[in-house]
């Protein structure tokens, strides 16, 4: 399936990791940050059409703004045609989300934990975006394979009445 998307590691990805859940929506993104907006059509459709809260949507937009900015600021994913690759997925329990790139390997589950109780001018620079993803989202499987960095994560949603 992610073949048919065009991400170029996703065939080998398939064979080698069998994907937890059934996808339900995605799209593929050029490195460019014009493609942000298509990405937040693409988050608030899905959101919509699952009829999610409105926190809900904006947790996700955050955190896939920041995987993809990233990607293309930092991972070397600038320019790239086909550059990341996004999958929602309506769970019982939450919202799975899958997030792959072509840059260069980073694994945000390894990631230092920043000190935000340290002031200003005492922290590292960076680290915060990880930081604000582990608060929201739940579940983080990391693996780089055939060329590509692959995330996997879920936002929880409480069941109504709890």
């Amino acid at each position: 399936m992610l073949a048919q998307i065009g991400l170029a590691c996703a065939p080998r990805f398939e064979k080698r990791l069998p994907p937890p859940f059934m996808r339900k929506s995605g799209l593929v993104l050029d490195g460019k940050l014009t493609e942000l907006a298509r990405l937040t059509a693409e988050t608030a459709q899905f959101c919509s059409s699952h009829g999610l809260a409105v926190d809900v949507e904006f947790d996700l937009t955050l955190v896939l703004e920041e995987l993809f900015v990233n990607s293309v600021r930092h991972g070397g994913c600038d320019g790239m045609d086909g550059a990341a690759e996004v999958h929602f997925t309506m769970l019982a329990d939450g919202v799975a989300l899958e997030y792959a790139d072509r840059g260069m390997p980073f694994d945000h589950t390894g990631a230092p934990t920043p000190d935000v109780a340290a002031p200003l001018a005492e922290r590292l620079e960076g680290g915060l975006g990880i930081h604000l993803m582990r608060q929201i989202m739940r579940d983080f499987e990391y693996h780089r394979l055939g060329g590509c960095n692959r995330i996997r994560m879920r936002r929880p949603i409480p069941a109504e009445g709890t």
